[in-house]
């Protein structure tokens, strides 16, 4: 979700966020996670070197898609929705874990909304819709060479944790932010890290 610092910002004021209505919406929903699923699919398999691991994943993905809107819905779970206009530009799931923490899962973001300005903003609309679930902790994974994905989430304030659930991927990596806690990251480490394009 970065972008260049040097350009001009983007106005992203027209891009609406919000809940996603299961009454009208569930077909949307069920297309963006097989669409990230195909995303899942090639690039787990590029991160492993194999696809040994990958089915594992995969699975329950499905069941997922099946189930919809499943631990994605009410009572402790929803999706967020974003539109440019008519065009669907983001999405991004919640569920529970356990009482009072959430985990984002199923983040997609269009190529020409990514970097400082939306990213943020609309991690932060997935943040406080986990928040008015009762979510006081909301945790992210993802895969180890997702390195703009795992720079992203520290600089929003998401800190490292061992993992919370056996990631089929070898090398995947967890976070967690907690409410309240929106302290920048320590700039020196910041500097220390290496630019990466896109997300």
């Amino acid at each position: 979700m970065r972008g260049s610092r040097n350009a001009h910002p983007v106005d992203y004021s027209g891009t609406v966020i919000r809940r996603v209505d299961w009454s009208k919406e569930l077909p949307v929903v069920r297309r963006l996670f097989r669409d990230y699923r195909d995303w899942l699919a090639e690039h787990a398999g590029a991160s492993t070197g194999s696809t040994s691991a990958v089915p594992v994943g995969l699975a329950g993905l499905d069941q997922d898609i099946a189930g919809l809107p499943g631990v994605f819905g009410p009572p402790a779970g929803d999706v967020v929705l974003a539109f440019k206009g008519s065009d669907l530009v983001a999405c991004g799931a919640v569920r529970e874990l356990e009482p009072h923490v959430g985990e984002i899962k199923r983040i997609y973001v269009r190529a020409d909304h990514r970097g400082p300005v939306f990213g943020p903003r609309f991690a932060d609309a997935c943040r406080q819709r986990a928040r008015e679930l009762g979510h006081d902790r909301v945790r992210v994974d993802a895969l180890p060479t997702m390195a703009s994905a795992i720079q992203f989430y520290q600089e929003i304030g998401f800190k490292p944790i061992p993992a919370y659930w056996a990631h089929p991927v070898p090398g995947a990596l967890f976070f967690e932010w907690t409410a309240g806690d929106r302290a920048a990251p320590d700039r020196a480490s910041r500097r220390a890290r290496p630019r990466r394009a896109g997300r």
